[in-house]
């Protein structure tokens, strides 16, 4: 099986300016990310597999509404085999959404 990056996991990623971003916390709330997701000065990335992609502005209600089904309520999400982790990174005082995609 492939090891795929997971900022998540290793709780730092480093961007293509060199930015050292850092975890924040554990589990972040939907309410926080919807809205987190929503600022356009906020950095998205969304990883599926071992593609990593700034998610503009945009694009990004696309997003939300993608995830949603999936996080909104976990006993009501999809049958498939879909996952979305979802996490906050600060670098100094700027936010992050990490969006993690499997399946």
């Amino acid at each position: 099986m492939p090891d795929y990056p997971s900022p998540i996991r290793d709780g730092v990623f480093v961007d293509q300016d060199g930015v050292s971003w850092r975890l924040r916390g554990g589990e972040v709330r939907w309410t926080r990310v919807r809205r987190l997701i929503q600022d356009p000065a906020v950095q998205v990335l969304h990883v599926y597999l071992d593609d990593l992609r700034t998610v503009p502005t945009s694009e990004r209600s696309d997003l939300l509404r993608q995830i949603a089904p999936y996080v909104e309520n976990p006993r009501k999400r999809p049958e498939d085999h879909t996952d979305f982790l979802l996490a906050e990174f600060k670098a100094g005082t700027r936010s992050m959404v990490v969006v993690e995609e499997t399946c």
